[in-house]
This record gives C-alpha cells, sequence and structure tokens, in this order.
C-alpha cells in the first residue's frame, strides 16, 4: 500500500504542468527503499504469524497437559476408592471372624455341668433364706434415745416415726433424722443407727433453750438464758418460745448480751431488771420448767410473775429463794385439778404457804 502511494505521487506532474524528471540514482535508491520496507513488512508479518503459531503451540500443550493431570488424578482417585473399599471388606470379614471367636469360646466356657447347676441352685436357695430371715426376724424392739434434755425420750420416739415391729434393715434413717427435726423446735442434729438384732439409737444434739422479747421498736429477738441474742424472729415464732413480758429491751447485737431500756419512770435499774430476768431463766431450765411456762414478767428484781400454761398465774414475789418456790410451785399444780385457771401466790408474804384464788371463767 506505502509503495502504491509512493507511484502515485512520482507520477503526479509538477507545480508547473512539467512532468518532473529523476534521476537514474534515485530510482534506485526509491526502488531499494521500496524493497526495504516490503522486506521489513513482510519479516513483522513472519513474526507475528511465529508469535500468533508460539501461543496455539503453548494452549494446545497447556491443555494437554490439563488432560494428562485430569486423567492422573482420576486414576488416582480410583485407585484410592478401590483401596479404601478392600480395606473396609477386610475389616468387616475381620470382624465377623472375631466374632465368631467370640462365640465360640463364650459357647465353651458358659457350658456348666450339671455338678456345677446343683451347687449354684443350693448357693441361691440359702442366699434366699437369708434375705428372708432379714427382713422376717430383724424387727425393731428397743429404741434408745440419747443426748436429749429438753424433750424426752418418748417425744423424740413419737416424733421419729418408729415403732416396735418396724423392719430394722428397711428404716431409713436420713426420713428419721429429718422427721425428729422438723417437729422438734430445740433439736438441731439427729444421728440414728442400728444395733443388731433388733436396736434403733436415736442420738440428739439439742439447742440452748431460747425465749423471746420484744425491742423498743417492736421486733422480737430470741435470747438464751445468759441474756445472749440469738436472732430475730416474727412474731408468730417468737410466740412459740417463752416469752418475756414487761420488759423492753435495746435493739440488740445478733450474739452479745441484750440491755434493757429504761423506762419512761425510771424508777427500776435496767441492770437489775436483767439480772433478774437471767436468774429467773436459768431457774426455770433448772427446774425443767421450760415446757410448762408459756410467759414471764419482769417489771423489776421485786414483783416476778410466770404463766403457767396459760392456766395458771403465778406470782413469784422477789428473786429471794427462786428455786424453792418453782420446786414448790410443781407440788401446788398438782393438787389445783379441780381449778381451770386461778393466781397461785408464791410471794410467802404471809407465812411460806401458797395461796391460790381462784379466777372466774
Amino acid at each position: 500500500m506505502e509503495q502504491e502511494n509512493r507511484r502515485k505521487q512520482n507520477r503526479r506532474p509538477a507545480a508547473n504542468g512539467k512532468k518532473k524528471r529523476t534521476s537514474p540514482a534515485a530510482r534506485i535508491a526509491n526502488q531499494r527503499r521500496r524493497q526495504r520496507a516490503a522486506e521489513e513488512a513482510q519479516q513483522v508479518q513472519q513474526a507475528q504469524e511465529q508469535k500468533r503459531r508460539r501461543k496455539a503451540k503453548a494452549a494446545k500443550e497447556a491443555r494437554r497437559r490439563r488432560e494428562a493431570r485430569k486423567e492422573r488424578s482420576s486414576r488416582a482417585a480410583a485407585e484410592a476408592q478401590r483401596r479404601r473399599d478392600e480395606r473396609k471388606e477386610r475389616t468387616r470379614l475381620d470382624g465377623m471372624r472375631n466374632k465368631q471367636k467370640r462365640q465360640a469360646k463364650h459357647s465353651a466356657r458358659h457350658r456348666i455341668s450339671p455338678e456345677t447347676w446343683k451347687r449354684l441352685i443350693i448357693m441361691g436357695g440359702i442366699a434366699v433364706a437369708l434375705v428372708l430371715s432379714m427382713i422376717i426376724f430383724f424387727r425393731v424392739r428397743n429404741i434408745e434415745v440419747r443426748g436429749n434434755l429438753y424433750y424426752s425420750a418418748e417425744e423424740i420416739i413419737e416424733a421419729a416415726g418408729i415403732a416396735s415391729g418396724d423392719n430394722l434393715l428397711t428404716l431409713s434413717r436420713a426420713e428419721i433424722a429429718g422427721r425428729v427435726i422438723e417437729k422438734t423446735e430445740y433439736v438441731k442434729n439427729v444421728r440414728v443407727t442400728r444395733k443388731l438384732p433388733d436396736t434403733v439409737v436415736i442420738t440428739v444434739t439439742e439447742d440452748e433453750t431460747t425465749f423471746s422479747v420484744q425491742d423498743a421498736g417492736g421486733k422480737y429477738y430470741l435470747i438464751t438464758a445468759a441474756g445472749k441474742a440469738t436472732k430475730q424472729v416474727e412474731e408468730i415464732d417468737a410466740k412459740k418460745h417463752i416469752l418475756i413480758r414487761d420488759l423492753v429491751i435495746q435493739p440488740p447485737v445478733i450474739g452479745e448480751v441484750i440491755h434493757v431500756a429504761e423506762n419512761s419512770e425510771g424508777a427500776v435499774s435496767p441492770q437489775e431488771q436483767l439480772d433478774a430476768l437471767t436468774l429467773l431463766l436459768h431457774e426455770i431450765e433448772a427446774s425443767k420448767l421450760e415446757k410448762d411456762i408459756t410467759a414471764v414478767s419482769v417489771p423489776s428484781a421485786f414483783n416476778l410473775t410466770v404463766w403457767y400454761e396459760d392456766r395458771f398465774e403465778v406470782w413469784l414475789g422477789t428473786t429471794d429463794d427462786l428455786a424453792y418456790k418453782l420446786e414448790y410451785l410443781k407440788v401446788v399444780v398438782q393438787e389445783q385439778k379441780e381449778y381451770a385457771t386461778a393466781v397461785i401466790d408464791l410471794t410467802f408474804s404471809s407465812g411460806q404457804e401458797a395461796h391460790v384464788i381462784p379466777k372466774e371463767e
């Protein structure tokens, strides 16, 4: 194309209307240039053609290699699958053979001879006889209660729910201990043991006897006979204990001795009131009257009162001879069967005799 354009340019007439004459040397030079340009164009075409062929050859080789790799992968996968199938089949066959061997050994080991059967039957009969003898012959005949001070043995046994004739071996010790703790206010721990062939031993650990008292804010607290506060309780729970009347305490610190609040009149010393209270509570414990006395009144050290089973209001007067007065009270109560309620005067203000004043119904 370029050579054609050049020929056309050479053929154009000169500007003045005359043909331009070219010398032979110029024509030869032009011819050589055209020849070189043609050769260069041909070389470019050949190079492009060679490049295209190389690319085509490389693409063909890449396809061939991919197909070869794919074929090798397929053969390897097939070979791996074949090996897995062979291993699985060998494992299955080995498992079947081992199972057959175990079954054969088990059958051989468990072939029991008639003599062995006889021994087994005899041993089974002996075992059944032992079990039946334990169930039939090991019956509860004795129940021992240990560690009880506040409660009697009869009360502990009744709370435990055990009766003579119960099977000793089938008794649940945990259930027995739970029933005793549930039904007794002052028992904090229970241990139940068996003594073959016919005895149950119930060992209890009791809390200190506690009394209820109200503070200046209207809250109720439990205290010991020594005056130590143990815990705060609701009014309904306070009524389950011996209630202290006519004495108000300051808000206490749990675990420490209470302090009596001063009354408005200031006629009674708080310390004297506290001393009289603790002395009275100790004597009640010593005389074993905790279950019978429901309330005490300590307005002062010389005007003590207790209530016996909500039937008798007992005037004790001063703290003098409290132990004697409380023992005397037991005798007087036994003799007062004809009165449902009464006032028992043990102040000994007129001699050493008690005075019983009946109350109107």
